[in-house]
């Protein structure tokens, strides 16, 4: 089964989207949706509000999004949740920028801003900034050599005791063959394009495409040690999307999005035809569309704190 996480975006424009275009209309949508779902599934935007109690205070939180997505929904949930912050969600796409700055003003948001920020080189904050740092998904562009200096860079913005929530899908399964058939070709293609695609980052220079491999979770937590984080805790979630579920619609449109807009990389990468492809794609349909059909992710929620704060 195909994962929210795996690294789909390239760092640089010059080559193109590793897998998938971030700015196709498609993905777009298809990257909303699966907000909504996971929103619902893991009662986002920060289910831990009364317990880490930062509404409480009577001055404005400063809350940092980390890739704020083309609809920038999570910070403006966040804004609506907490009456006491002022969120910032940050994103190196200009359009996506430009699209969560119209959602913010259809919905009259005065404490959310967008900005327009390549986080993964560098955080454009000062240090001591931010109460929280909230991050999404955030393998699907980040090389596993840039995990440690973003960890740096949120530890330097962070304020002391402060948060870094960092949510992320760390396994999937599903019972349908075509499913995992597609994914399997997913693999092959992204294993061809890490090793051809070039790369202009000093750190990926070494040979073998390794800087592009995602970060392993237990990678994370060494990173989050190495750094000096502290009051490290994980929570994991299943999101179940099999038959009868809630979410099983929603993660069968979202696997559709997902392989028909590779099917032209398929096509280039590994031996699949355009014919083969439409007869698993469909075969996929029915399998998740069936009263048998099991399938399920499970999400990883990471805590860590800058030390020097009550946590």
């Amino acid at each position: 089964m195909f994962h929210a996480s795996h690294r789909i975006y390239a760092e640089s424009s010059t080559h193109g989207p590793l897998l998938l275009d971030p700015l196709a209309s498609a993905e777009q949508a298809r990257v909303i949706t699966q907000y909504h779902m996971l929103a619902s599934a893991l009662k986002e935007p920060l289910p831990e509000l009364e317990e880490l109690g930062i509404t409480t205070s009577t001055s404005p939180h400063l809350i940092l999004d980390l890739g704020c997505g083309p609809g920038g929904t999570w910070a403006c949930d966040m804004a609506f949740h907490d009456p006491f912050c002022l969120v910032f969600g940050v994103s190196a796409l200009a359009p996506y920028v430009r699209q969560a700055n119209t959602f913010r003003q259809i919905q009259t948001q005065t404490r959310v801003q967008f900005l327009q920020m390549d986080f993964a080189r560098e955080l454009c904050c000062p240090a001591n900034f931010s109460t929280l740092i909230n991050g999404h998904f955030l393998r699907t562009f980040l090389t596993q050599a840039g995990w440690p200096r973003l960890l740096r860079e949120c530890w330097r913005v962070l304020r002391p005791g402060g948060l870094l929530r960092l949510t992320e899908c760390i396994a999937a399964f599903s019972n349908s063959p075509a499913c995992e058939t597609l994914t399997h070709y997913y693999e092959q293609a992204l294993a061809v394009r890490t090793q051809t695609l070039p790369s202009q980052h000093e750190e990926c220079q070494e040979g073998s495409g390794l800087a592009s491999i995602p970060l392993q979770h237990t990678r994370l937590f060494e990173h989050l040690h190495d750094v000096g984080y502290c009051g490290i805790e994980e929570q994991r979630s299943l999101l179940d999307f099999s038959a009868g579920t809630l979410y099983q619609a929603s993660m069968r449109t979202n696997a559709e999005s997902f392989f028909y807009q590779l099917a032209p990389v398929f096509y280039q990468t590994t031996d699949l035809t355009p014919k083969r492809f439409e007869e698993i794609f469909e075969q996929m349909r029915a399998e998740m569309s069936a009263p048998t059909f099991k399938g399920h992710w499970t999400l990883s929620r990471v805590h860590a704190y800058k030390s020097g704060g009550a946590q």
